[in-house]
């Protein structure tokens, strides 16, 4: 299948809100259906979690196999953003894992195999995930549980046809540059089938992001990476001929043209100037040494009370390839806010980026939304709150496109949820933006998120991007 006649494929069950599950209604009555009663996640010492101990030099919360990943101590110090320097844990866990989507056409139109997961720190439990979601160390059973299903179509050559196979960051903030690899691989023949997985189209996977915590952060970056068109070409009207509204101009801002801003040129030199003009110096902290940071047997906490926490769970989970275990999770109160304010310029759709620099990132300056925020509660009304929180707190003349609460990862993170927007502003409305600041398309979003540059914050608001609407 060729590049051209994949993306169609892709653009196609992206129109397609019946498949082998005939409704959005009746993926949500399956997913609704299923048993919850037998996962249970209870609160535990830090230090007496299994297999976890404090490591020394420089002390840190690591698994006894020395795999997995670590909660260590870090220290910031940067002159980019109000915050000169700081300390806080993060998560380091070196290993590449695998995101992986497996597709296959079913009557036609191209499905995909989405599974419902367990993770300990999910606030509903259970949320739709990719295919396969694992770590080096799940699949390589470092556990001695059993290895992941469906592991094969993604690391056996000739098991799967590749449509997508790409390094992504995940978040600068809690993970010491963390990077997955996200995948999407094709098979013609049928695929052994199990209970706890269903076969969707992208149109009904477009349509549960509109859902509150439904489908997972993983499944979101791999799914933000499909292309809807082809970013050099013009739009395809044979297959969108009956689409309107702001799906129609989601679809044509990924298209190629004449109208962008920028040229992907200007956009590679204005990153390339970020990362050169600010830097970040990060070093290792033993993590009872962290400055602002209380730590106890029970959890390791700000001393304000805001940010997160390091708490611990023991987990019991039969559906998952280890039945019980213990770990520590970054905990989250509240509720953040990731936002993209949009605008129509010379007729096309751009969105407004940000460049972000975050202690864990692996090359500087990456890509991010208008505004990531984990504190809109705490930092809504003080002077050190975000450049433009107002439109999303008060859009006033703009129009709330897209609104839903979604979960960040919940096998690392507890209950941490991000209300995602995106608000387009009125044409001509003037906003006087920072350097760093910078409006794009969604094609040329896609271009730089190919190579690794965009965030998955920012990420995850793309794939929240293109259901596209029928005219009536």
């Amino acid at each position: 299948m060729s590049t051209a006649a994949v993306r169609q494929a892709f653009l196609r069950s992206s129109r397609a809100l019946a498949g082998e599950l005939p409704s959005v209604a009746a993926v949500l009555a399956w997913f609704n259906a299923k048993d919850r009663s037998r996962f249970e996640v209870r609160r535990a010492s830090l230090t007496a979690l299994d297999k976890w101990h404090y490591a020394p030099n420089p002390m840190r919360l690591a698994h006894l196999s020395g795999r997995f990943f670590a909660i260590e101590g870090l220290r910031a110090e940067t002159g980019f953003g109000p915050v000169a320097s700081w300390d806080q844990p993060i998560i380091n866990q070196p290993e590449v894992g695998i995101l992986g989507l497996l597709a296959r056409e079913i009557d036609g139109v191209l499905h995909f195999l989405m599974q419902a997961k367990m993770e300990p720190g999910n606030v509903n439990i259970l949320q739709l995930s990719p295919t396969v979601q694992a770590t080096h160390s799940n699949y390589s059973r470092v556990h001695a549980g059993a290895t992941p299903r469906y592991l094969e179509y993604f690391t056996e050559p000739g098991r799967a046809r590749v449509l997508l196979d790409q390094l992504q960051p995940e978040q600068g903030a809690r993970f010491l540059r963390k990077r997955n690899r996200n995948m999407v691989v094709a098979v013609d023949g049928p695929v052994p089938e199990h209970e706890d997985f269903r076969w969707l189209t992208l149109g009904q996977i477009k349509a549960l992001l509109h859902h509150d915590n439904i489908v997972n952060m993983d499944a979101r970056t791999v799914v933000s990476l499909i292309p809807l068109a082809d970013p050099d070409e013009g739009p395809d009207y044979g297959l969108i001929r009956d689409v309107g509204g702001f799906g129609l101009d989601v679809y044509l801002s990924f298209c190629r043209s004449d109208k962008e801003r920028q040229t992907m040129d200007e956009l590679m030199a204005w990153l390339s100037a970020g990362k050169a003009r600010y830097a970040m110096r990060v070093s290792r902290q033993p993590l009872d040494r962290l400055h602002g940071w209380i730590m106890t047997d029970a959890e390791i906490r700000h001393e304000t009370g805001l940010y997160f926490s390091v708490i611990g769970v023991d987990v019991r989970a039969h559906t998952r390839e280890a039945t019980s275990w213990s770990q520590p999770l970054l905990h989250h109160g509240g509720q953040g806010l990731v936002g993209f304010l949009c605008q129509r310029h010379g007729g096309v759709l751009h969105f407004l980026a940000r460049g972000s620099l975050e202690p864990g990132n692996r090359d500087g300056m990456e890509i991010g939304p208008t505004i990531a925020c984990s504190e809109v509660a705490a930092r809504a009304c003080r002077t050190c709150a975000p450049p433009l929180l107002a439109h999303f707190l008060d859009h006033g003349q703009g129009i709330v496109r897209y609104d839903a609460v979604q979960s960040e990862e919940g096998g690392r993170f507890h209950h941490f949820q991000n209300r995602y927007m995106v608000v387009e502003l009125p044409p001509g409305q003037d906003l006087d933006l920072p350097g760093h600041y910078v409006w794009m398309t969604l094609g040329q979003l896609w271009r730089m998120a190919r190579h690794g540059h965009v965030n998955i914050e920012a990420r995850n608001l793309m794939a929240c991007l293109g259901l596209l609407e029928t005219l009536p």
